[in-house]
């Protein structure tokens, strides 16, 4: 009660309401409960769930928190049959576990509802809880997803994410959750902080801009050498390595050859019929593939064969660290690609129109774009002619870092100026 702006005891629904709606107009945040628990240092007894989705209704809220069991200050817990309480009317359960637990062993120190947590993950009392573990406790559906009501979006909140190694493990956990459909994000925190989130874990797609006809090189250049495969396979390959949960290839011209390099790749391809109305419509295209429960979309680009699944993590992480609209790579000032979006520009690029890409969101809103510095210049690299792609071949073979006698000239290809998204 002492952690909120104002409590309401009332065991009646209708005065709870009246005394609820004359609260908001004075406070911001109101507690509500229909008493306290005796013997419970001062802890509230609940609502019924009907009476939620009253309260949620009301015109004045906001927002509606409900505590729908506890742990009893232990790290994991598994519910017991009657728990956990989820009204009807919840769109968003948030199960809850402490990365603290992680190396310890399976105990009544560790876990609330010991026998619970055993029979849900296999283990005995003293085994050591590992991401594994907390993964499969927070994902099961008799565990943290226990009673979610069709529809509600599941986002598990890892708390007590702490130092190098807290933070290394939480990631695994976050990690092994998101192999569960079912499950949208998962937030990792430390909830004693006044910022409490420190990163937000969700599904990125990487879209691949294939479809073009390569005029100016005068052939595709998806298809030209590189590393001893075409250069859209190095790229695809590249991706798959990285931190990206599905890549989609935007086929246009030459789809049928171009699909034929990826071969048995697990990659999802969509062709572009309208490649040749500009850059925007790859990009409705490659969006339109996009899983709808991806938080962002990776453009890259199908002849940028300086990435790497380096700085596609580093992308990654800076996103979830910000939920940064745009997240984009720099070298000495200058933006590269690939650029990250997220969803919630989704609608934006999907209304582009023309041979524009990305970058006209970039240019109209620079206060969006979160800037990743990188030590190379590749973010800034493609190959539009074939006096650049030999350049950039005898790169690739004597080493990709400049030779002393090289100028800045004679070793780049084409600046970021003039890419499609860049």
């Amino acid at each position: 009660p002492a952690q909120t702006d104002h409590v309401i005891l009332n065991p009646n629904p209708a005065g709870l309401l009246q005394q609820l709606q004359e609260a908001l107009q004075k406070h911001h945040r109101v507690t509500v409960a229909t008493g306290r628990i005796a013997d419970e240092k001062g802890k509230l007894r609940g609502l019924p769930p009907d009476l939620v989705a009253r309260i949620a209704a009301l015109p004045e809220m906001d927002a509606v928190i409900v505590e729908g069991d506890g742990a009893r200050g232990r790290s994991l817990k598994a519910p017991a049959p009657h728990e956990p309480v989820v009204p009807s009317a919840t769109t968003l359960l948030v199960p809850l576990a402490a990365c603290d637990a992680l190396g310890q062993p399976l105990s009544q120190e560790t876990a609330h509802r010991l026998e619970r947590v055993a029979a849900l993950t296999k283990l005995a009392p003293g085994d050591v809880i590992t991401p594994q573990v907390v993964a499969a406790v927070l994902a099961h559906p008799q565990g943290g997803r226990k009673n979610a009501p069709p529809g509600a979006r599941v986002v598990p909140l890892l708390n007590k994410v702490e130092g190098k190694d807290g933070l290394a493990g939480a990631r695994e956990v976050a990690r092994l959750l998101l192999g569960t459909p079912a499950i949208e994000r998962v937030l990792l925190a430390a909830v004693a902080m006044d910022d409490p989130v420190q990163e937000v874990w969700g599904r990125v797609a990487a879209v691949v801009l294939a479809a073009g006809a390569s005029q100016r090189f005068g052939q595709p250049k998806q298809l030209l050498p590189w590393g001893g495969k075409t250069m859209v396979e190095h790229v695809v390959d590249v991706l798959l390595a990285s931190p990206v949960d599905e890549v989609i290839v935007v086929l246009g011209c030459q789809a049928e050859a171009v699909g034929a390099a990826l071969g048995e790749r697990p990659v999802r391809t969509v062709v572009n019929d309208g490649w040749d109305r500009g850059l925007s419509s790859s990009v409705r295209a490659g969006l339109g593939a996009v899983s709808p429960h991806a938080m962002a979309a990776l453009f890259v680009l199908a002849d940028q064969p300086g990435l790497t699944p380096d700085l596609v993590g580093r992308l990654i992480e800076r996103h979830r660290r910000t939920l940064g609209p745009i997240v984009a790579p720099f070298y000495k000032s200058r933006r590269g690609n690939p650029v990250l979006f997220d969803r919630a520009l989704f609608p934006e690029l999907a209304a582009l129109e023309g041979d524009v890409g990305g970058r006209v969101l970039i240019e109209e809103h620079p206060q969006w774009v979160e800037r990743v510095e990188v030590e190379t210049e590749a973010v800034l690299l493609d190959v539009d002619t074939p006096e650049e792609y030999a350049r950039g071949r005898m790169q690739e073979v004597g080493g990709s870092e400049r030779r002393p006698h090289e100028t800045e000239q004679s070793s780049k290809l084409r600046g970021s100026g003039d890419l499609p998204l860049g």
